[in-house]
């Protein structure tokens, strides 16, 4: 998974770079590669995705920083963030 993440982001900053000029993050080809493909191709991998906490806090960093930022959001969920803070980290969660 987190192989994935590093390529997705590679092809993302590639596509942003473009090839200079007016066009600069706009070609065709970087196009082509960012899009989405089809929702009748992805019905399939929504149902293998998991959906628990450590998948999503712990494994993808866009996950744990929004749970953070929502927990920051509410008074009563400070302790959470203080309790994160707290608790090290597991590596290869």
């Amino acid at each position: 998974m987190e192989l994935e993440n590093i390529v997705a982001n590679t092809v993302l900053l590639k596509a942003r770079e473009g090839g200079g000029g007016k066009r600069k993050g706009r070609s065709k080809k970087w196009k082509e590669i960012l899009r989405f493909p089809h929702i009748s191709q992805c019905a399939e991998l929504g149902k293998t995705i998991e959906r628990d906490y450590a998948s999503i806090c712990d494994k993808q960093p866009i996950g744990r920083l929004l749970f953070r930022l929502y927990c920051e959001t509410k008074s009563s969920l400070q302790q959470c963030i203080q309790l994160l803070d707290a608790t090290p980290r597991r590596s290869g969660v």
